[in-house]
């Protein structure tokens, strides 16, 4: 089995490589999203040597960090939560009407939306349901649309800026968490790492 610990580091500097310093702010007035009960961590990788004969983490020591579950409010005002997407790649995607990144990659975040072993959670923050509403109908868009009014669970992931988007795997794994906008090519490229990693473990 391939070193897994390599495959994560790997994962963090395809992010960053690819990652254009792309993101609008928390809000309108350009208010933060509160931070200080950040859930989202960086992967463990971040802290090993590049000397492939560090031993400070190792596959048999490293443990996935599993998100617990939360809550999500549909435009509808019905309520359901993360576990009941089980069973396929997670996209968190935090985001708003007003910020120009986050429209333009919803088109891509849509097509991928399509296949069946992915589903992407567009949480909205700080907005209302009938503005939300009227711009995924108008767009045509069909992911899973949530409201996050508050930005309270914005800020519980320690989402600062708009889009961010988290990456867990089928068993509500956290893998990454992207801060900008994503490409089809950025986005194609975090997924094939992703799979990578879960198939070496197997």
């Amino acid at each position: 089995m391939k070193n897994l610990i390599r495959s994560i580091t790997y994962s963090v500097i395809i992010a960053s490589v690819l990652f254009a310093a792309s993101a609008c702010g928390s809000s309108k007035d350009e208010v933060p999203v509160a931070a200080d009960s950040a859930v989202v961590q960086k992967p463990p990788s971040e802290t090993v040597a590049e000397d492939e004969t560090d031993t400070s983490v190792t596959d048999a020591s490293y443990e996935p960090l599993i998100l617990d579950d939360f809550k999500l409010i549909t435009l509808d005002g019905e309520e359901t939560s993360l576990y009941a997407y089980e069973g396929k790649t997670i996209l968190i995607n935090f985001w708003a009407t007003w910020c120009g990144y986050c429209v333009q990659e919803m088109p891509v975040l849509d097509a991928f939306n399509d296949r069946d072993d992915l589903v992407v959670l567009a949480i909205s923050v700080g907005e209302n349901e009938k503005t939300v509403r009227k711009y995924i109908e108008e767009n045509g868009y069909s992911f899973e649309v949530f409201l996050d009014e508050s930005g309270e669970l914005g800020g519980k992931f320690g989402v600062t800026g708009l889009p961010t988007t988290l990456f867990l795997g089928p068993d509500f794994e956290y893998f990454y968490s992207f801060p900008g906008m994503l490409t089809e090519e950025t986005l194609t490229e975090i997924l094939t790492v992703i799979e990578g990693i879960r198939e070496d473990r197997n």
